[in-house]
């Protein structure tokens, strides 16, 4: 008899055990973008690759259900900061997939360092966030640094082009700032001069002033980093106001970005810029991203589906392998980091550098126009660039 209630209890204490294993909360993903502002397509391609991979996997990882859970962060610093910490506070979200904007991205990162969450940071560029300084070992980021994707990008005209004095301009704010004074470091310890620097506030309509500046004696290319609909008006006006049949311009991939070809129309024809994601590599892992995208949501990926993408593959990846035991921080970013290296993201394999940020490999893009639509095309690569190799013109 007692030997028979042994194993009852027994019984009764299993069954209750799995059923807590099978309640379990889910694993909350918060998405910290700007659905609001002028970088809708920056916010699309993070928020429908994330949302992409999580359908291909069921909504499940590690045996919890994944809930999403959004907050505009408005591209503004302070939203920003007010919406990371309701997503942590309120929402309890134990990763972030944000923000789009450097400003945004400076304005939280102190905060994200010491909170109980793995923040993964798939747009915002500035060169700061992963610097030695700032880098944590709870924070991420997919895609390259300010320096990683202009500073080889200087070189590479220095020994491709005839452009000896050059003009670069940018919008107002820390990434247009950085962007092109990676630039300008890679210009000039080539050999190069930058003869003029020029810095619209962002949402400029109207770049007239600005371009009479740039259109000086002497001044033979001009090289850009401008984002979203600024960009779109930028190329536009740069065509408008003749100075493409005297001066080329170059720059780095936001201003030729694919989904906004469409909207610069044939002034974007012609541009020569630097990218992490040309949308036509010929790899097995891309050509189902691509497939399976398009079929998702009726157009092909571009640079922000891939880095969107390659951010919840790390954190379905790091759930599956740590049985959904994710609440330990420390623990789940040191797996992340080992699971990262497995994968093959669209872009090729991920790696990162010991501050958690991505090693990419970098391409010149041409935008061409083939059957009537405006594409991005390799002509070159500036190969495979870590921070490390382009940061020492500031890292001293």
């Amino acid at each position: 008899m007692i030997v028979c209630l042994g194993v009852i209890i027994s019984i009764f204490f299993l069954a209750g055990s799995q059923a807590y294993a099978a309640e379990k909360p889910p694993i909350k993903v918060g998405l910290l973008l700007p659905y609001t502002g002028t970088m809708p397509f920056q916010t699309k391609g993070v928020n429908d690759a994330v949302e992409l991979y999580f359908s291909e996997v069921g909504g499940k990882a590690g045996g919890r259900t994944v809930q999403i859970i959004k907050e505009d962060d408005e591209q503004n610093p302070t939203a920003g900061l007010t919406k990371a910490r309701r997503l942590i506070e309120q929402h309890k979200v134990n990763f972030i997939v944000g923000p789009v904007s450097s400003a945004v991205g400076l304005a939280i990162q102190d905060y994200i360092r010491q909170q109980k969450v793995i923040l993964i940071n798939p747009v915002a560029n500035t060169r700061e966030l992963t610097g030695p300084a700032k880098a944590a070992e709870n924070i991420f980021r997919t895609v390259e640094t300010s320096d990683q994707g202009n500073y080889p990008m200087g070189k590479w005209m220095m020994k491709n082009t005839p452009h000896r004095n050059v003009v670069i301009t940018g919008s107002d704010f820390a990434g247009g700032h950085h962007n092109v004074e990676a630039f300008k470091a890679g210009f000039e310890d080539a050999g190069g001069k930058v003869v003029k620097e020029v810095f619209p506030k962002l949402g400029t309509m109207d770049f007239a002033p600005f371009l009479t500046t740039m259109d000086a004696k002497g001044v033979d290319a001009v090289y850009a980093m401008y984002v979203g609909t600024d960009a779109v008006r930028f190329v536009q006006q740069y065509q408008e106001f003749g100075l493409r049949k005297r001066i080329p311009l170059y720059g780095y991939v936001t201003i030729a970005d694919d989904p906004y070809l469409s909207g610069v129309g044939d002034a974007a024809i012609g541009l020569i810029t630097s990218s992490h994601y040309p949308v036509n590599v010929d790899t097995p892992a891309n050509r189902a991203f691509v497939k399976a995208y398009t079929s998702k949501y009726g157009h092909p990926p571009y640079r922000y589906s891939e880095y969107g993408y390659a951010a919840a593959s790390m954190i379905g990846a790091t759930i599956e392998a740590l049985k959904g035991d994710i609440e330990d921080i420390p623990r789940t970013a040191k797996e992340m980091k080992r699971v990262a290296a497995q994968l093959d993201m669209p872009s090729g394999p991920l790696a990162f550098d010991q501050y958690n940020q991505r090693i990419v490999n970098m391409y010149v893009v041409k935008t061409e126009k083939k059957d009537g639509k405006l594409g991005n095309v390799v002509i070159d690569q500036l190969g495979k660039v870590a921070q490390a190799d382009v940061w020492k013109w500031w890292n001293k």
